[in-house]
């Protein structure tokens, strides 16, 4: 898929947490971390039940783990953009200025 000039793919947060992948994503293709504070996130996952990893007995706890494990990975990301709570076409904004940001250094 990465092959595609014309896509964008959104993965799960565990896909790039393989250093295989991330590395075949950051080689072909710009990657971009949705960086969002731990408060935000848990807000968004406790609207759904289908998120696997925090059906624990702490989901709260878990996803603080999570964050704690995961996002020294993400820092790997080619862009950064905060995922905050504003309506989606504002972080989407933020997204485009900040890939083409990256594309004129």
């Amino acid at each position: 898929m990465l092959k595609d000039p014309d896509i964008i793919l959104a993965t799960g947060g565990g896909a790039f947490v393989s250093e295989e992948t991330r590395a075949l994503v950051n080689a072909e293709a710009i990657s971009v971390w949705l960086k969002a504070e731990a408060d935000i996130l848990f807000e968004r996952v406790s609207r759904r039940s289908n998120r696997p990893l925090l059906k624990t007995a702490n989901p709260r706890q878990t996803l603080e783990k999570l964050i704690a494990e995961r996002y020294p990975i993400y820092a790997d990301a080619h862009v950064t953009v905060l995922s905050r709570d504003v309506p989606q076409d504002v972080v989407a904004a933020d997204v485009i200025e900040a890939v083409l940001a990256h594309l004129k250094n």
